[in-house]
């Protein structure tokens, strides 16, 4: 499975959310300078999100975006569901009733596939995620004396 770059690029910025939830609001400017993500796309993609009630949004100097719920409480699956659309974990349809012993097997492994995907997209949340991101930078540190 291959996500779009909307979908890749609205993971980034809702993980730099999460790390930031505690701090309040940050600027679109911020979060596209922090994880070197186009502005205007960017701008689009949290717009989308806000819609989908993932973020709120605030104007003015001190404005910007946040979480609206902790991260705790956001689903990974749901984040990726609103960005590609639902056709992504959505269900296939049974299989045609005249399909060849390959291609019965090629259609029960791509349902197999789907399932494990979608399992794993709707029991990790976003503050899980950004732990994950936490411990995978610290372990990657190096330090000179």
């Amino acid at each position: 499975m291959q996500l779009s770059k909307r979908t890749q690029y609205g993971i980034r910025a809702m993980v730099c959310l999460a790390e930031s939830y505690a701090r309040g609001y940050l600027q679109t400017r911020e979060l596209a300078s922090r994880e070197g993500l186009p502005t205007k796309f960017l701008e689009s993609i949290l717009s989308a999100l806000t819609r989908g009630r993932f973020l709120t949004s605030r104007i003015g100097a001190t404005g910007g975006y946040r979480l609206a719920r902790p991260a705790t409480d956001i689903l990974v699956g749901d984040i990726i569901s609103r960005l590609e659309g639902k056709k992504l974990l959505q269900e296939a349809d049974g299989p045609p009733d005249e399909l060849r012993p390959g291609e019965l097997a090629v259609h029960i492994l791509q349902e197999e596939l789907s399932n494990a995907i979608g399992g794993v997209l709707q029991t990790i949340t976003l503050a899980q995620l950004a732990e994950k991101v936490g411990q995978k930078s610290r372990s990657g540190q190096m330090f000179y004396i």
